[in-house]
């Protein structure tokens, strides 16, 4: 971190642990009152944490995971402090639902109708590579994408 942080004269390392207690979540708090808005790219079963000290910071919230039961259990609070917690702001989910509803306003702007829709998102590594049963390669938790598959569209 330190390394990729000294390229940038604006960014600063810190070094914490969720979840890890009051000293922890002191440094945290401490961070989340010194910014308008906290970016979590941790893992997911972390944001409720983060997303529960940004509600009593009153701090606006993003995460690139999808939406889980322990965030929309939060969304209600959040409203009330009057933040906003927005969750699955990445590519997958994020960006690829942006550019399907585009694509669907535009087939309905022009008098089409969309009969079903499938999205492929990222890129399928090569066959020397794909070396598991699903054959695809996860930057991210194979849980949580396989979780996602039981939600509703």
């Amino acid at each position: 971190a330190s390394a990729l942080a000294s390229k940038h004269s604006n960014v600063h390392p810190v070094y914490s642990t969720v979840g890890g207690g009051k000293q922890s979540d002191d440094q945290l708090i401490n961070l989340i009152r010194e910014h308008d808005i906290v970016v979590s790219l941790l893992p997911n079963v972390l944001h409720p944490h983060v997303a529960r000290l940004c509600i009593d910071q009153k701090t606006n919230m993003v995460t690139a995971s999808y939406s889980s039961d322990a965030m929309k259990q939060l969304s209600e609070e959040a409203q009330a402090v009057g933040i906003t917690i927005l969750n699955e702001v990445g590519l997958d989910p994020g960006i690829d639902h942006l550019l399907a509803v585009d694509c669907f306003d535009e087939v309905k702007q022009k008098g089409g109708e969309i009969e079903s829709f499938e999205s492929w998102c990222g890129g399928l590594p090569a066959p020397e590579y794909s070396d598991n049963p699903l054959r695809y390669k996860f930057t991210w938790s194979p849980r949580t994408v396989l979780a996602n598959m039981k939600n509703p569209a």
